[in-house]
């Protein structure tokens, strides 16, 4: 999957997602259609897109969206689009911890993840509140 073909896949789902269940969730019907849309169907990279890929995608997609949004409000870490994280010496040790417990933010130490926004406009926040 390329960049072009993720954001392809994120403006079909945006464009459908009145017709998701409970956390965009949708149904056998929408991956056949979404597999089949034009970008989708010849893709920059690779071959057509399939339905069972197209899901499988977005469900990756959204699992690294959670894990990006949760360092993102994580107390301590200032993450931007350009620099993640932005881990540097004065706050290398609370990475670490922070590493220990949640494994699969370690590709976004330095470096953000190009879908963030995209996903933050298609995916509600899940803030906690203080009770």
């Amino acid at each position: 999957w390329s960049d072009k073909d993720t954001f392809a896949l994120l403006d079909f789902i945006d464009s459908h997602k009145a017709t998701a269940g409970d956390g965009l969730n949708f149904k056998a019907p929408f991956w056949n259609a979404c597999a089949a849309s034009p970008m989708l169907a010849n893709p920059e990279k690779g071959g057509p897109k399939t339905p069972k890929s197209c899901k499988e995608k977005w469900k990756r997609v959204r699992d690294t969206y959670t894990v990006v949004d949760h360092l993102s409000r994580s107390s301590g870490f200032a993450y931007s689009l350009k620099s993640g994280a932005d881990i540097g010496v004065a706050n290398e040790n609370s990475w670490d911890g922070y590493v220990k417990v949640h494994k699969d933010a370690a590709p976004y130490k330095n470096k953000g993840w190009l879908f963030y926004d995209r996903m933050s406009a298609l995916i509600p926040s899940k803030c906690k509140g203080l009770n």
